[in-house]
């Protein structure tokens, strides 16, 4: 840092020296301008003098039109813009000298001047204007980039196109002249699209970055959302699970909310994308069914983006008021351009996903895992009791049935009772070491297809697309199909004075994947469990791999999992969930030009979104099996899937699903409106000096979510879907709480005002004010609550317009920023400005006892309202030596305040919790962005752009009181006063005991060493911080990324490097009180404890004996465990450093496709996610970003892509 910091010094001191050189940079921006008045800023900015004699007068008074040239050498100022039949000039250190030539008389004769004009990727440009410099005429060319004019031998041919630099062609003998127009990327980046207005950058005072949709597409993966991690100073992408459609925790300049929305808006066309379901990050991490609908971008076409543009402080986000408290991501997708040819274009990709290996995870094989068995079994487990009737049972369920198993035929029991029938049995466990990851994942290639198509000709543009991806499936238990469709038509009318744009944009998915139940939590023994859960990559780290898929004849091998036969094969083949959802988008805008400096503009958005669900456990499922599980009195009285009739005390449990499954159905709808009316006016005066923007409008949203379900009993799939549903089943879904069906709707109403002043003067320095007025239904109903004000003040100080800076050969833009603004959000959870009622059953043990009665689920909260972040920003943007070096700094203040949370109340009126604005929350922070031009040749280049972003956050105000278990599982629960939103807490672990037992609290004024774990109460709240320990943010505050992309004539290679720091993770609970033969151990688990004397020399605990559990009490000791899993002995540091992707591509040159008839072909091979660089050891393998929750979660994969793109 030291070392950038004299760097900088030493250009500024050199950049106001008064060195002079005949390679000075030059800056002339003239409106209407002659050569004289060139010459004249030229001698002003500059010690240069200019001779000439009268004959030159009459060319220095012609017009030349506007200029505009910016870090120019006299060389090529002069080149550019003199007349050469005319005028001549030579320089002679300080002056120039400038000569009139003698006309010759051949060369004024004109000759007819073609040719074709092509962009650098050979595909023809329409609309080219073509102009002689210093007159009138001019040409432009046709569909095929084909022009011709009239011109002599000495003019000078100006060739300029919207995107792409100007060039100037000197007419030659030839008549034919060729011309390769490059990409203006300096002219691209001027614009801000912050999806309401369109800003020119040296007038906009926001935070913000504009990011190719080209230069980070991930080849092979559909959600684009993914692509942003790393690439954007400020915004951290948590890929927490990598299952398609499923989102990443997403934040820009850290979370906002203490209960609400932390992630950002997305704009997509102008317009909100509202995601299906609003899930908190808790919920992203649960890995349940809803968690497929949470991606709002899961339904665009990656190849339909052309940008995305972060907008990151209050004044980027002003417009957008009330919703932008988490920052803004825009999305602007293709469009066709105005007399462009009508061209296609076919893109492919093919992706494979590697297996992954359990060498990368430290688990114990099978003949280390049947050892620990041999102890379970030494310490009175695994018997044949238990395991021949208990809920589960692995390889020795598997041996004692065969034991048990009389063969009529032979007279004998399938395996003798001794123990060396018994070991010669397990042995062919003990040696099986299955490969789950190879039994349940596969490399079936991901394929996507897109067809485009774009055109455009002087009164209307088109553009459409089709796409179509395809995914086997990374396991046996999943597959995606997704089709896209987009249609953009544009139309000028009345002399381009009316601007009408339609959009079709739609998109089907049809998702399976394993079937699955809910995640619940049990805040008493302190711990998340999941019935049924078959996610293949849980299922493969947490079985055991002495179980093995098939037996020795090549058969279905069963275990023994909830009092019924499982095999994980059989059991994704026979329960399953299929997701259908339909997503369609219809968007109108409409702009017109009232005159020269006021433009009205109109938009309309209608989206309609639904999703269907069918979640199917058939009856050879292990869920309708554990239904059916009655074969003894003992699994009669421990299932607790049969029922007990409370109105028949005395009755046995019974079966009340004796045929068929479980079909349980989802529908999920959206319905969007957005109409938005704006007036837009601009003008400059006074020469130009001074200039204003008036922005203002209106906007009403319209937003309603619908959800509900249904569990059938007794469908008969094998039979047709016919039904056979004993009423009892419903009656004990009711006895236990379950709905079998629900309904439920919410309604937005959304209103907002704005406008928009921006000043500036000589475009030097610039003031923006912005106000925003909204209001919402789901706040308070008083009009103090439900209405608020928002506002940002801006401005920027364009430094390298000033001439200490404009002499400068160094320094070529600098500007500075500073800002300060309002902004909110009203959560999600804010919803009862009256109270909310509803019908309930009062919940007693006989049927005739229960009731109906109107339950208050929520009080009246007439005052809640939004939730306030007042922000400070101030950044400086540095261009070094015409902008090959450019920097970006941001420092933010951040003060949030009216959080909403959760406060205890006195109970009275029914209920004695309640949300009120009562917390604060403050995050500063610090962005930095570099991008460089390394080097850059006619056949050669290299680009290198590296950001990062750091932020302190602390909860100064906090009324609500987080239990012990929100505090310590690390799923962004845990607040509390003086630490950052979402932290982690431990118990903290005190070794072990001489039982090999963990100790903890023994420090305690109460702690009882007769009753070592009273004190553990994962449901405790008060002063609970005193005896936890304070581990750290769940949430990174250090992100960042490195990418680097070379070009060597037809080649391009890229990779790009992320990272991220500052968080803790916490490990996977891998301990508990009492194992199964189902299990598997890490590999830490070989230095358990064993004997006495142990814990002096290990902090991994035993496998408690029968013994210890009756001594100690099941109970107890089971929170003890899970205490341990919660303890500072296990959480692991969640930085990392990961390569991305790495491409390699190939672009045939023009020739090539001149004789095969294309316009474009480009192949490319493309790598995700290869490889981890760094990750704490800790983790053994487990990925720093994903949570293994099971149910619906996989992690993100290594993959590799194929890709090719064809133009014609």
């Amino acid at each position: 840092m030291k070392s950038l910091t004299v760097f900088l010094v030493l250009f500024l001191l050199y950049s106001f020296s008064n060195s002079y050189s005949q390679s000075k940079k030059l800056r002339i921006e003239i409106k209407e301008a002659t050569l004289m008045s060139m010459i004249e800023s030229i001698e002003n900015q500059s010690e240069f003098v200019f001779i000439y004699n009268d004959e030159v007068l009459p060319e220095l008074k012609k017009a030349i039109g506007s200029i505009q040239i910016k870090n120019k050498s006299i060389y090529k100022v002069l080149d550019r813009v003199l007349n050469k039949k005319r005028l001549s000039y030579s320089i002679n250190e300080r002056q120039v000298i400038l000569n009139k030539k003698e006309v010759n008389p051949q060369s004024s004769l004109q000759q007819q001047i073609s040719g074709t004009i092509t962009g650098t990727d050979g595909l023809p440009l329409p609309g080219v204007n073509i102009i002689i410099e210093g007159s009138s005429k001019g040409a432009q060319t046709d569909f095929n980039g084909i022009y011709a004019i009239n011109a002599s031998e000495g003019d000078i041919l100006k060739v300029s196109f919207i995107g792409m630099k100007t060039q100037f062609v000197t007419v030659g003998s030839s008549n034919v002249i060729d011309i390769v127009m490059e990409e203006d990327l300096e002219d691209l980046d001027e614009v801000i699209i912050t999806g309401y207005q369109n800003v020119r950058r040296e007038l906009f005072t926001g935070a913000s970055q504009t990011i190719k949709a080209e230069e980070i597409k991930l080849d092979g993966v559909a959600d684009i959302s993914r692509a942003l991690e790393g690439r954007a100073a400020g915004v951290s992408v948590q890929n927490v699970t990598g299952t398609f459609g499923a989102a990443p925790r997403i934040t820009i300049r850290g979370s906002s909310s203490i209960l609400g929305d932390t992630k950002p808006i997305w704009i997509i066309d102008g317009v909100i994308q509202e995601e299906i379901v609003n899930l908190s990050v808790s919920d992203l991490v649960s890995g349940d069914p809803s968690t497929l609908l949470s991606s709002a971008v899961a339904g665009l076409n990656a190849t339909d983006i052309q940008s995305f543009e972060i907008l990151r402080d209050a004044s980027a986000t002003a417009l957008y008021g009330a919703r932008a408290l988490n920052g803004v991501v825009v999305i602007t997708t293709k469009s066709g351009k105005k007399n462009q040819k009508p061209t296609f274009n076919y893109a492919a990709e093919f992706a494979v996903r590697d297996i992954p290996r359990y060498e990368n995870y430290d688990l114990l094989n099978s003949q280390e895992t049947v050892s620990v068995y041999r102890e379970l079994e030494a310490k009175g487990f695994l018997d044949l009791p238990t395991s021949f009737q208990g809920r589960f049972g692995g390889i020795y369920n598997i041996m004692y049935r065969a034991i048990n198993n009389f063969d009529e035929s032979t007279g004998q029991y399938e395996l003798q009772n001794t123990p060396e029938a018994r070991a010669r049995f397990l042995q062919q466990f003990e040696l099986a070491n299955t490969d789950w990851f190879k039994t349940l994942f596969r490399t079936t290639p991901t394929q996507t297809h897109t067809l485009s198509y774009s055109g455009g000709g002087e009164n209307s543009t088109s553009y459409a697309s089709l796409g179509y991806y395809t995914d086997g499936g990374w396991t046996i238990a999943d597959r995606v199909r997704r089709i896209t469709g987009n249609l953009r038509n544009t139309y000028y009318l009345f002399n381009d004075k009316l601007k009408v744009t339609t959009q079709l944009q739609g998109s089907i998915r049809n998702q399976l994947a394993p079937g699955t139940l809910a995640r619940e939590e049990d805040t008493f023994f302190g711990s998340f469990t999941r019935d049924f859960d078959i996610n293949p990559f849980s299922y493969a780290l947490n079985t055991s791999r002495a179980l093995r898929p098939r037996d020795n004849d090549g058969d279905l091998e069963f275990s023994r999992y909830n009092w019924a036969p499982f095999n994980i094969i059989n059991e994704i083949d026979n329960n399953g969930l299929e997701l259908n959802v339909s997503d369609i988008k219809f968007q109108g805008q409409a702009e017109y030009e009232i005159n020269d400096n006021l433009n009205y503009n109109f938009l309309g958005s209608a989206r309609y979104v639904t999703s269907n669900g069918e979640q199917s456990a058939t009856e050879n499922s292990n869920v309708a099996a554990a239904y059916r599980a009655d074969e003894t009195t003992i699994v009669q009285d421990e299932n607790t899937f049969l029922f007990t009739d409370p109105d028949a005390p005395n009755s046995r449990p019974r079966v009340v699903l004796p045929v068929g499954g479980i079909l349980t159905t989802t529908k999920n709808t959206l319905v969007t409106y957005t109409f938005r009316n704006t007036l837009d006016y601009t003008k400059r005066f006074k020469d130009e000096i001074h200039g204003i923007r008036i922005y203002g409008g209106q906007e009403y949203r319209y937003t309603d979510r619908s959800q509900s379900s249904n569990t059938g009993y007794g469908y008969q799939f094998s039979r047709g879907g016919t039904v056979f549903t004993d009423p009892d089943i419903l009656k004990k879904a009711i006895l236990e709480g379950n709905d079998y069906f629900s309904f439920q709707e919410t309604r937005q109403r959304e209103v907002s005002f704005f406008a928009n002043v921006t000043y500036d003067f000589d475009k030097k320095y610039v003031l923006n004010v912005t106000g925003n007025y909204e209001g919402s239904n789901r706040a308070g109903k008083s009009s103090d609550t439900r209405w608020l004000p928002t506002y940002t003040i801006g401005a920027k100080w364009n430094i390298d317009k000033e001439d200490f800076i404009r002499n400068s050969n160094v320094i070529s833009s600098m500007a500075f920023r500073p800002s300060y603004g309002l902004v909110a959000l009203l959560a999600d959870n804010a919803t009862n400005n009256l109270a909310v009622f509803r019908n309930q059953i009062t919940d007693r043990l006989n049927n005739d006892d229960r009731e109906n009665f109107i339950d208050i689920e929520d009080l009246q909260n007439s005052e809640l309202t939004w939730e306030k972040t007042l922000e400070l920003n101030l950044g400086l943007d540095v261009g070094f030596f015409n902008n090959r070096i450019m920097m970006n700094f941001d420092a933010y203040f951040r003060k949030g305040q009216d959080l909403i949370d959760i406060i205890r109340t006195t109970g009275i009126g029914g209920e004695s919790l309640k949300l009120g604005n009562n917390s604060e929350m403050t995050t500063n922070g610090v962005e930095f962005q570099l991008n460089t031009v390394n080097v850059d040749t006619d056949n050669f280049s290299w680009k290198t752009g590296f950001n990062i972003s750091h932020f302190d956050q602390e909860v100064t105000s906090l009324k609500q009181q987080a239990n012990v278990f929100d505090l310590i599982t690390g799923t962004g629960r845990g607040n509390a006063v003086g630490f950052p939103k979402g932290s982690l807490f431990s118990f903290k672990f005190e070794g072990l005991n001489e039982w090999g037992l963990p100790q903890f609290l023994t420090d305690d004024p109460d702690f009882d060493p007769s009753d070592p774990y009273a004190l553990i109460d994962f449901q405790d709240t008060d002063d609970v911080l005193d005896y936890l320990v304070y581990e750290g943010g769940t949430e990174p505050n250090i992100s960042g990324g490195l990418a680097n992309s070379f070009k060597y004539k037809n080649w391009d290679f890229s990779f790009f490097v992320s990272f991220s720091a500052g968080n803790k993770i916490r490990l996977n609970p891998a301990y508990r009180s009492e194992y199964t033969d189902l299990d598997v151990f890490p590999r830490e688990f070989v230095n358990r404890w064993l004997a006495p004397g142990d814990e002096n020399i290990t902090n991994i605990p035993t496998i408690p004996s029968k013994a210890v559990l009756q001594s100690f009490g099941d109970t107890d000791l089971e929170q003890a465990y899970n205490a341990y899993n919660y303890s500072t002995a296990r959480v692991a540091d969640g930085g990392f450093v990961r390569m991305k992707n790495i491409t390699l591509g190939y672009s045939f040159d023009k020739l090539t496709l001149d004789k095969i008839g294309l316009s474009s072909f480009r192949l490319s091979l493309q790598s995700t996610n290869p490889f981890l660089i760094y990750s704490d050891s800790k983790l053994g393998g487990q990925d720093p970003e994903f949570f293994r929750s099971g149910g619906v979660a996989y992690p993100i994969s290594r993959l590799f892509a194929f890709s090719l793109n064809v133009g014609f």
